[in-house]
């Protein structure tokens, strides 16, 4: 067995020691935590929970998220790809995007960000009774990723989940499960993860700025700081639509309908947000009778302290709470209540005016002529804006710097609302956050979340903000030439094409952040072996190229023979830097030059001949006569001769006899 195989292997077996003292130390009564019934364990008082069948609390107990070292800067890629400024700072809404080349794929980074969160919250892997997995990106069409991941689970096979696949809805999904399953009587006391993995990538193309990489586990239980209180506080929708799919097994770039995606977006957003919205509305019309209360709140836009959506790109987030508006406004025209926020009216020339006056014009218009609507776009936009600053800005501020990671997406947004809003102490007992995932195909669902003040100590808001610490994370990172974008994804594709066996090449593992899980290769089975930086290993400098010379090399050499992506730049001796990147943009051309061939003139019929090069070197004459048989076939066609005369008059003459 090779030293590469068994570094999974020695992972397994320190976590295995590790278990064993904490157990030995367990069973001699020296952590407090077991005289709690909140902190799950595999023993006998463990297994039946005592909680109140309403005060289970089920929810978030910690996070851990992970994206690589590396990214690009938007406003530089701008720049390097010759489109105008603010293209992808304004119009996408993007500041950054996670670079990931082939030495890591979904698997490396699933190891990597459960490991840490079994690290940072000091969890036994006997803990955990439940892992499941969402993505879409796939290295295996049977084997599963949760099953890789169980390297990190020595001695403890009992083990539910399993790896779901739907776009951008896989993690939700695996998180609604683990609510169920710690919520139900069947729950025997220990944790659930939940693991949101994906690598985003796009071939060259108006969408290759919106790519990403990153991973999020989650650790689930009962007396949760951030819990899914109330069950009742979730809608869903499905359909059947071919909005983003992937139906090419040998790339790993989706067929997308980027216009038809938005829609889709917006119609389950509605979908789900209103029948959202009714339900509240019963709910709190339910609690409001008996009560010193006398009329129920309706929510709207604004009843929530915190949103979290699903974020390919910041812009769609911005426009997708804005039409929240729109729909709050027409709710209320076809109910008939009365817009109650007095602080919302706003002034006009004509005088104080409320957001219902404003949408007037659109409260009975067909929803599907609003998607595309620019006045109301417009005006829905200075209806929202400082809504959206207050209670969005944290929650996306993440998705921003990294880019689109697909399944891990909304749960980046609630990271980041944590690690911003309860980093600063605002995040506190009473708050409440709405999240709104969607995913292709499509699927979407929104549900609320409640912050609590647990009664365990072992998990709080303020130790997971402290454990993520994402944005000093973030800053940390490298920033690096927008050129490295192409020379990763293009690294990949060819991994995808190469076949078995296969060794990563990009980057070194000396740019990763210690602790970082990387691919050892493929074997000529096609077995994956992957191993970790350790977690005292300096990073190597960040002035030299992160592509190492191969990859350059072969970057060169796509400059002039078959690309990957089928774009190419065509005649370009500038060096890298020192070129007119507008006037390089230009080059690009779609053309790929696959071989040559010469036809020449023949009687017989023949124009591409293996020997015609030949014949042009040696100067052959190829011109005959052609036959009189010939010419009368022509005649009947009734073909006519153009002629241009000298002062510019064009002159047709028909052809009648076989002399002219």
């Amino acid at each position: 067995m090779s030293s590469k195989t068994l570094a999974v292997g020695a992972v397994a077996g320190a976590l295995a020691t590790h278990t064993a003292r904490r157990l030995r130390s367990a069973s001699l009564g020296s952590r407090s935590e077991l005289d709690n019934n909140t902190s799950p364990r595999k023993s006998s008082s463990a297994a039946t929970p005592t909680f109140a069948p309403m005060a289970k609390n089920v929810g978030i107990l910690a996070v851990e998220v992970y994206t690589p070292s590396t990214f690009v800067s938007q406003t530089k890629l701008e720049e390097h790809s010759g489109v105008s400024a603010g293209r992808y700072t304004i119009g996408l809404g993007q500041d950054g995007l996670g670079v990931c080349g082939d030495c890591e794929d979904v698997n490396s980074l699933s190891l990597t960000v459960v490991h840490s969160l079994l690290e940072k919250y000091d969890i036994d892997p006997s803990e955990v009774g439940r892992l499941e997995v969402g993505t879409e990106t796939l290295v295996d069409k049977s084997k599963s990723t949760k099953t890789i991941l169980m390297d990190l689970f020595p001695n403890n096979t009992d083990i539910e989940g399993a790896t779901i696949i739907n776009a951008c809805y896989g993690g939700t999904a695996a998180l609604l499960n683990a609510f169920t399953w710690v919520e139900s009587d069947g729950w025997d006391g220990r944790y659930a993860i939940v693991v949101a993995a994906d690598i985003a990538a796009y071939a060259r193309g108006p969408a290759r700025p919106t790519c990403g990489a990153g991973a999020v586990a989650v650790l689930i239980g009962r007396d949760a700081p951030l819990a899914f209180s109330d069950p009742r506080e979730r809608t869903t929708h499905a359909a059947n639509v071919w909005d983003f799919f992937k139906p090419d097994h040998t790339v790993e770039y989706p067929t997308v309908d980027g216009a038809l995606s938005q829609v889709c977006y917006y119609r389950a957003l509605e979908d789900c947000y209103n029948r959202f919205a009714d339900k509240l509305d019963k709910i709190s019309e339910t609690t409001t009778k008996g009560s010193v209360k006398e009329v129920a709140e309706h929510f709207d836009a604004e009843s929530a302290d915190y949103f979290v959506f699903h974020s390919p790109y910041n812009k769609l987030v911005q426009k997708s709470y804005a039409r929240l508006f729109l729909l709050d406004a027409r709710r209320r025209h076809e109910k008939g209540i009365s817009f109650h926020r007095e602080e919302e009216k706003k002034e006009t020339k004509e005088g104080v005016e409320d957001s219902d006056e404003i949408l007037a014009a659109w409260l009975t218009k067909p929803i599907e002529e609003t998607y595309s609507d620019k006045a109301l776009e417009a005006t829905l936009k200075k209806l929202s804006s400082s809504s959206f600053k207050q209670r969005l800005t944290d929650s996306n501020a993440a998705s921003k710097a990294i880019g689109n990671t697909y399944t891990a997406s909304v749960f980046f947004g609630l990271a980041s609302l944590i690690d911003r809003a309860g980093g600063r102490g605002e995040l506190t007992p009473g708050k409440k956050a709405v999240v709104f995932s969607y995913g292709s195909g499509a699927l979407a669902t929104m549900y609320r979340l409640h912050v609590r003040e647990p009664v365990q100590t072992r998990f709080s808001i303020d130790r997971m903000a402290k454990a993520l610490s994402l944005t000093e994370r973030l800053t940390s990172r490298e920033e690096v030439h927008p050129s490295e974008l192409d020379h990763a994804l293009e690294t990949r594709a060819r991994m995808h094409r190469a076949g078995a066996p296969y060794s990563p090449v990009y980057p070194t593992t000396g740019r990763l952040f210690p602790g970082t899980y990387y691919l050892n290769g493929i074997d000529l089975k096609w077995t994956r072996t992957y191993s970790r930086v350790p977690l005292d290993a300096k990073m190597e400098p960040h002035e030299t190229s992160l592509a190492p010379p191969i990859v350059l090399r072969l970057a060169k050499r796509d400059e002039v023979s078959c690309p990957v992506t089928g774009k190419l730049e065509v005649l370009s001796s500038a060096q890298e830097g020192h070129s007119d990147l507008h006037t390089e943009a230009k080059k690009r051309v779609a053309c790929v030059i696959t071989g040559i061939s010469a036809g020449l003139p023949r009687t017989d019929g023949k124009v591409f001949e293996s020997d015609n090069l030949d014949r042009l070197v040696r100067g052959d004459q190829c011109i005959a006569p052609i036959s009189g048989s010939i010419k009368m076939a022509m005649l009947d066609k009734n073909i006519v001769q153009v002629k241009k005369l000298p002062g510019g008059k064009i002159q047709r003459v028909p052809f009648k006899t076989e002399k002219d």
